[in-house]
């Protein structure tokens, strides 16, 4: 005896419906589990020490990498916090200073991990503040005497 194709696939039916729900909802869950990677440019402020100022640095801003799902990366791209990170480089004194980016100072959204920052370190270079001379040549010292 030979069967039909019509025969073997309407046998069972509602089994192979319910099954191939199954397997929908299976595929749909692992697809939307999949972590996307996003980079985003943060600027970088430097906090100095009164009476100095920054002459020069490597760069303004880093690159962060992250990854995570995509309404958390959402997130975290639309977020204006993150927008910048403020480092205290007061304690570090004058001079050519080596900055590194701690990555607990960059703030994510619950289920983003940061994969990595470009550049890791800023090179700094700071100086004191001259006190200004006005125009015709004594200073505020030279003017109450």
């Amino acid at each position: 005896m030979r069967r039909r194709w019509s025969d073997s696939l309407t046998e069972n039916f509602s089994y192979k419906v319910v099954a191939l729900f199954i397997s929908l909802i299976l595929w749909l869950t692992i697809l939307g589990r999949r972590d996307f990677v996003l980079s985003k440019n943060v600027e970088v402020d430097l906090i100095t020490a009164p009476g100095t100022h920054v002459v020069a640095q490597t760069t303004d801003h880093i690159k962060v990498k992250v990854s995570g799902p995509r309404a958390a990366l959402k997130k975290f791209m639309e977020s204006s916090l993150s927008q910048n990170i403020n480092l205290d480089i007061s304690q570090k004194g004058e001079g050519v200073v080596y900055v590194d980016i701690p990555l607990n100072k960059i703030e994510v959204p619950l289920g983003v991990k940061i994969l990595g920052v470009r550049p890791n370190q800023i090179q700094v270079e700071v100086v004191k503040i001259k006190e200004s001379v006005p125009a015709d040549g004594t200073s505020e010292e030279q003017k109450g005497q």
